[in-house]
């Protein structure tokens, strides 16, 4: 994985309040729900807050792989990876945001107020916002009239990342 990808990576996320969380059910199907983004640290590691007695938890518990997606018009993020369950409360005061009071009430220190942090085990992203995606128009169109693939995108487009 190279810097600057990971540092890519880190500006994507950063633009990004919700994302898609993808659990395994506690029958075994996949099972996908909005989230509202806590935090998130360089690397890609993301926070997000629920309630005490969620059923994602259960979820979790049983198989803590997990799958994350965030898109908008012309960016894409996918990360895989572990999630785990925390109830810090020093941590909840740092991920604590205003909005969060509708959920829970008591502010950061909220009994119901339980993290889950979600360590990538890989991620990709797709960039094409703005000129790059009329750049990457052109590539594709060039590789149509030649009849193959269009070149592969520099890193600030795509790339694929494993966590150091």
């Amino acid at each position: 994985m190279s810097d600057s990808a990971q540092k890519r990576l880190d500006q994507l996320l950063a633009d990004f309040d919700t994302a898609m969380l993808v659990t395994t059910s506690l029958n075994g199907k996949p099972r996908a729900r909005p989230m509202a983004i806590a935090g998130h640290d360089k690397g890609g590691m993301l926070y997000f807050a629920t309630r005490a007695e969620d059923e994602k938890l259960e979820e979790m518990l049983q198989s803590p792989d997990v799958a994350v997606t965030l898109q908008d018009d012309n960016r894409f993020l996918s990360i895989t990876g572990r999630a785990r369950i925390e109830t810090d409360t020093l941590l909840a005061r740092d991920m604590w945001k205003p909005s969060m009071k509708l959920w829970f009430p008591e502010g950061a220190g909220d009994p119901q107020l339980t993290l889950i942090l979600v360590e990538p085990l890989c991620a990709e992203y797709w960039d094409r916002a703005g000129l790059r995606r009329l750049e990457f128009l052109w590539q594709a169109g060039k590789a149509l009239l030649r009849g193959d693939l269009p070149e592969e995108p520099p890193v600030e487009h795509h790339a694929k990342l494993r966590p150091k």
